[in-house]
């Protein structure tokens, strides 16, 4: 591969000598922007291309983005975020090989079939890395709008050239300490130079409709109304150069201001949640569907900004977002008088308005149906789990990320007729109401049969039985574990379900030996299912889980979730670090994940003395006075009367808190252990509590601000949403 320069000239600009190393820069990002903006529009213009973008590597995440891109109308459209280990794209090949890389569009579009968007038309791409002396900073890349002719080597000597060239600039402003990392949004230049005018586009309208388009391709792939509105605001401020954007929704008669960037508070705080009769730009543009142009000296928009110096140098353009003949809301934008031609960027916007409203309808009806169907699915698990003496337990529950259709997984706790423990968990076949309806009666009649004091191989049977004769066509898998806390002998049996992990002093290990798994239910009336039987140690951990969590039988998420079960986190933090894990390892699941946490503390009969309850009814304006009463009686039993002050503070904030904004029944559980006392208080609102240092307007008394003193005097605390509910628990040291 040969690298050269034009005699005279250096690489980008044969007018001006190329720099040596030791020369003095002044090393900025605007240097460094005009650099590589006349870098790419040199060779696009040398090798007759219709784009070229510089890629340079992202510093949080593994991938190259484009910093700038030089475009031609049929350039528009060029991707700007390439994974550093993507097999087919010739960036990613280049900087992973520091070679020239080439490729047809065919070949790009079998595994990147979104590209045809920006490219219905054969495609060539040729990409060089921009590397110098062992440092690589990204890549050059070209696209030509051609089939299979092949580049020349005469192109790609040139990009080689221009490669070159670009990683001693690159390097010089490294050696001044000069951030390499891209811009969110990349700069974009019309390949044919400012003023020039191409089949009716000029200089400056190019740019505008790459944004836009590009903006319209992001948006399809948005899944929240939030992602929806970062990618436009990100698109405003970087593309189109804008002082400040607001994007406002309408929601019940009013404008909420759901995104913005280079505003005051003040704004903020008053343009919120405003009345769409009171006669605002954003309102006037909802209510008359017409956008609309607000002067510097315009006093209806004077005070927006944060910085106040420009407010008299900056207008506002205000449009409403469009989905037929319905606002959805408004987009408001600030830019500087002398920015760009009016006429010009009102066209442009226009229809960046119009791709984002389509967005922000077709996410909120997303968000919609999928918070109906999780709500619909929330109904179906336990409002709380039991705490019987001798065990500890905690759920958790997942709905899928990607769909919008209900799952059938689904847990219980049961406290049997016998004094015992029953732990359930299951999963009906499918994601859809059908699914859903069938987990809500299976789960209804596992709890009737245990409550009959079936044991967990004659309740499988009977559930069995129970699907077969309502004629579903679908099939479930389920496991059951009865437990005795007297004496912590188990019983397990398991209908093709997942068997729980038991995690012990030593680690975790096998189950039962002479356990036999049996067919799914719903599938063979004849199927007989037994039970095998294994004594608990205390402090023993149970994990019931459905595949969800293991990516259906993932060999890595088994093994992930067995080293996260190994920890010495309490259960509550144990549940959080499993589901956290999976949301890391799986950002969209298809699958719905369930979990169920049993730890034996030991034989019920001892745990008793060490383990008190209270149930406080929903709007029970009397219950926290009880339970500050009642838990000082049970410090003063277990002689530990120096600590009733600070529990009983604690206790008291947190049932409020619990009481007020759970709008649930309350439960409390008190735990005294030899080195510590925890307070464990769970209620069925399954949002996650928040502490915060400002009580809203409309709670002045309340607002969060007890979970604050939590976290200032407890040795250690916890806010732990569970499946329905959640549990807010802390713990104090006993003293000395």
């Amino acid at each position: 591969m040969k690298y050269w320069r034009r005699p005279g000239g250096d690489a980008m600009n044969p007018v001006e000598p190329t720099p040596s190393r030791t020369q003095q820069v002044s090393p900025d990002e605007g240097g460094r922007q005009a650099f590589l903006l006349t870098a790419a529009r040199t060779l696009v213009r040398d090798v007759d291309a219709a784009a070229a973008t510089v890629f340079l590597r992202a510093s949080d995440a593994p991938e190259l983005r484009a910093a700038v891109v030089a475009v031609t109308p049929l350039g528009i459209g060029s991707v700007e975020r390439v994974s550093v280990d993507d097999e087919v794209y010739p960036s990613a090949r280049a900087w992973r090989t520091n070679s020239v890389v080439t490729a047809h569009g065919p070949e790009l579009m079998s595994f990147h079939p979104d590209l045809s968007v920006f490219a219905s038309f054969p495609l060539q791409v040729a990409a060089a890395p921009i590397s110098c002396e062992g440092h690589k900073f990204g890549t050059i890349t070209v696209y030509w709008p051609r089939s299979r002719s092949g580049t020349t080597q005469e192109e790609i000597d040139r990009l080689v050239e221009v490669a070159a060239g670009l990683a001693i600039h690159l390097e010089r402003l490294a050696d001044h300490h000069e951030p390499m990392a891209p811009p969110a949004v990349p700069f974009v230049v019309n390949a044919e130079g400012e003023g020039a005018t191409v089949e009716g586009f000029t200089s400056s309208t190019v740019p505008l409709i790459y944004h836009v388009h590009k903006l319209a391709m992001l948006l399809t792939g948005a899944v929240r109304t939030s992602e929806a509105i970062d990618m436009a605001k990100d698109r405003v401020m970087g593309g189109f150069s804008a002082e400040a954007v607001v994007v406002s929704l309408v929601r019940e008669n009013r404008l909420q201001i759901a995104g913005a960037s280079g505003c005051s508070t003040e704004f903020i705080r008053t343009a919120d949640w405003v009345r769409l009769e009171k006669s605002t730009p954003e309102t006037d543009a909802v209510v008359r569907q017409r956008h609309a142009l607000y002067a510097a000296t315009d006093q209806q928009t004077r005070g927006r900004l944060a910085e106040q110096s420009l407010d008299e140098a900056c207008d506002w353009l205000v449009f409403p977002l469009l989905v037929g003949r319905r606002s959805v809301g408004a987009l408001s934008m600030a830019f500087k008088r002398q920015h760009r031609d009016v006429a010009v960027q009102q066209s442009a916007l226009t229809a960046l308005a119009t791709v984002l409203a389509q967005a922000v309808e077709r996410t909120q009806t997303h968000e919609a149906r999928h918070v109906l169907v999780e709500k619909l699915q929330q109904a179906l698990l336990p409002r709380m789990l039991p705490q019987p003496a001798g065990v500890v337990s905690t759920g958790r529950y997942a709905p899928a990320t990607s769909g919008t259709d209900m799952g059938g997984d689904w847990y219980d706790l049961l406290t049997l007729s016998t004094g015992g423990v029953a732990m359930v968990i299951g999963d009906v076949e499918g994601h859809s109401p059908a699914a859903a309806a069938v987990m809500g009666q299976l789960s209804s009649a596992v709890r009737a049969y245990a409550d009959e004091g079936q044991g967990p191989g004659e309740v499988l049977e009977r559930a069995n039985h129970l699907l077969i004769n309502l004629d579903t066509d679908l099939f479930a898998t389920c496991c059951c574990v009865w437990l005795d806390p007297d004496t912590g002998v188990a019983q397990l049996a398991s209908a093709g379900h997942p068997l729980p992990l038991i995690r012990t002093a030593d680690g975790i290990v096998p189950p039962p030996g002479d356990l036999e798994i049996g067919m799914p239910l719903g599938i063979d009336p004849n199927t007989r299912y037994t039970a095998a039987e294994l004594t608990l140690n205390p402090d023993t951990m149970l994990a019931c889980f459905t595949d969800g969590l293991i990516n259906l039988g993932s060999e890595h998420d088994a093994e992930a979730l067995k080293t996260t079960l190994a920890g010495d986190a309490d259960i509550e933090s144990l549940g959080d670090q499993i589901m956290t894990g999976l949301g890391r390892q799986h950002a969209t699941h298809a699958d719905d994940a369930a979990l169920l946490l049993v730890r034996y503390e030991g034989p019920s009969s001892e745990a008793k003395r060490a383990v008190r309850q209270i149930k406080i009814p929903r709007r029970d304006l009397q219950g926290t006075q009880r339970t500050r009463k009642l838990i000082r009686e049970w410090l003063d039993g277990w002689d530990l009367t120096s600590m009733a002050d600070e529990e009983e503070l604690l206790v008291s904030e947190v049932v409020t808190n619990g009481l007020v904004h759970g709008d649930s029944d309350v439960y409390v559980v008190v735990r005294r252990y030899p080195d510590r006392v925890r307070v464990e208080v769970r209620d069925s609102d399954p949002h996650r509590a928040r502490a915060v240092t400002m009580p809203r307007q409309e709670d002045e008394a309340e607002g969060g601000r007890g979970l604050m003193i939590v976290s200032a005097l407890a040795s250690a605390w916890g806010n732990s949403p569970s499946g329905r509910g959640k549990t807010v628990w802390f713990e104090l040291p006993v003293p000395a």
